[in-house]
């Protein structure tokens, strides 16, 4: 079965006319997304991923490289109308209604305005725009808004849909109805690639991740796998006398948090150090845990080119 998207050694060299500079927005990026499945692209402010999604949607063009879509070149722009597309910060003519602006963008895909319409009418109901669906859309909020033009993006029916930020401006309910859509369309065999900041969204939902830096894949994986390096151990006792003394003596790392102290281990070595220690102490151990490291942990120490910063794992504190 081929890939849903696949990026072939994709290379974007920008040119400023006048001093000759040069700025690779990508750099012989490749990687696939296999049907059915929500992949998301992470990078900081800089890194490619508009860029790349830009080339896909033939908006830009590459100097190197391709993209396929649904087994397509993207050179074959016919494939589009069978592609969804979520923009951050979506603006449509703010004279139209809701119901005028689904079947305006609907019927520019070719699709049927029957199925259009069907659609339309779906998806307004689904995310809580039915009462608003002949409200022109210069009233709407930018929650609104966003949900508008989400519907817009699934209003064709696609069968791949590129997602900018989807959960920018919902509520905590709106961000779980978008993720619970999500997931619906990927068990339909929809494949759903969304580009967003926000790192907890993405754990939540992806099946497998890119992260990007200064145009390059640095890391790819499912979140399991990227997060899969132990981040230490913790040790909780109570915070009774002459404890943190000791801990610091030994200048072992601790956090204070409602009358105990969090201690910070960094390996299984440690660890039993640290509890056979406390035992000969007589000291009270409450948990010990592994600790796992957070997808957000894992993107900063990526994209920085090193380790976390170490005041993050732990500080001594009374």
């Amino acid at each position: 079965m081929s890939s849903a998207f696949e990026a072939i050694s994709l290379t974007k060299i920008f040119r400023r006319r006048w001093s000759r500079r040069e700025v690779r927005a990508l750099q012989n990026v490749s990687f696939a997304v296999e049907p059915g499945s929500i992949f998301g692209l992470l990078g900081p402010n800089g890194a490619g991923k508009t860029t790349l999604v830009k080339i896909a949607l033939t908006i830009a063009y590459p100097d190197q490289g391709e993209i396929r879509l649904l087994g397509e070149s993207v050179r074959n722009r016919s494939i589009l109308k069978r592609i969804g597309y979520l923009p951050e910060n979506p603006r449509f003519p703010s004279h139209l209604t809701a119901w005028q602006v689904l079947r305006l963008y609907g019927s520019l895909s070719g699709a049927d305005i029957r199925t259009v319409e069907k659609n339309a009418t779906k998806w307004l109901a689904r995310l809580d725009l039915g009462q608003w669906r002949d409200t022109r859309i210069s009233t709407f909020s930018k929650g609104m808004n966003e949900r508008l033009a989400f519907a817009q993006a699934l209003v064709h029916d696609p069968e791949f849909i590129f997602l900018d930020e989807p959960t920018d401006g919902l509520d905590p309910l709106g961000r779980m109805e978008v993720r619970s859509i999500c997931s619906e369309l990927a068990r339909e065999g929809k494949t759903i690639f969304i580009n967003s900041h926000i790192l907890a969204e993405i754990e939540l939902i992806c099946d497998r991740i890119a992260l990007m830096k200064s145009g390059e894949v640095i890391d790819q994986g499912t979140v399991a796998e990227l997060t899969s390096a132990r981040g230490g151990y913790e040790v909780v006792v109570p915070a009774g006398d002459g404890v943190s003394d000791w801990l610091h003596e030994k200048n072992v790392s601790f956090t204070f948090l409602d009358g105990h102290l969090h201690v910070q281990a960094k390996d299984r070595a440690s660890a039993n150090w640290i509890i056979d220690a406390l035992r000969q102490k007589n000291i009270e151990i409450e948990s010990v845990a592994v600790k796992r490291r957070t997808l957000e942990s894992v993107f900063i120490e990526k994209v920085s080119g090193g380790e976390e910063n170490p005041a993050a794992k732990g500080t001594k504190n009374t």
